[in-house]
């Protein structure tokens, strides 16, 4: 049964990955620099997912804000998906089931997700921030108190689920904010070099 909702869990966390991706893919076609935005790169593994495949040379002409644009969309998708999945587990009572499991997995790795980037990624500077800090600086002090309360929903959350799953999300969060943090300041390292 553990075997399972790791599996749950694991399509949880993959989907959470690639509707980021989306968002960033939805504003590079609003751009007219992507054809597809559904058509993203996350790989089994997750690491290096990017909206690619993308018109670099239309993307190349984006202006700053147009770049903090599609920088902002997938944390954004993350918020607009978790914040309310979120609320409503934390407001119901709710039975230890696989689908709820899925779904409140669902709604904790979002949070997860964009509390990594609006404050790990936004005190060592890394990826989508980074369209943040080139756009508007300032921005990065309201974005780091939005993190923080998605922080403070996440402990919420970790308090709420119930006891046979708390250890194993506790697991999940400690290395998916590991790999997401470092990950993506190698990804920004290798992507500046290139």
């Amino acid at each position: 049964m553990t075997f399972l909702y790791f599996i749950v869990g694991y399509c949880a966390l993959y989907l959470v990955i690639w509707l980021h991706e989306v968002g960033h893919g939805v504003v590079y076609a609003k751009y007219k620099c992507k054809d597809n935005p559904f058509k993203v790169h996350v790989p089994f593994y997750l690491f290096f997912s990017t909206p690619q495949p993308i018109d670099e040379k239309k993307a190349q002409t984006l202006t700053s804000k147009q770049y903090f644009n599609v920088g902002i969309a997938g944390i954004i998708v993350n918020l607009l998906i978790g914040i309310p999945i979120s609320f409503l587990f934390l407001n119901i009572e709710f039975n230890n089931s696989i689908l709820i499991f899925f779904f409140y997995s669902f709604a904790l790795f979002h949070l997860v997700e964009a509390a990594s980037y609006l404050t790990i990624s936004n005190i060592f500077l890394a990826s989508d921030m980074i369209t943040v800090q080139n756009y508007k600086p300032k921005l990065r002090i309201p974005l780091f108190l939005i993190g923080i309360f998605i922080v403070v929903l996440i402990t919420f959350m970790l308090i709420k689920s119930p006891d046979s799953w708390k250890l194993g999300y506790i697991i999940s969060i400690i290395i998916m904010i590991s790999c997401m943090g470092l990950g993506r300041m190698v990804f920004s390292r290798r992507t500046r070099t290139a």
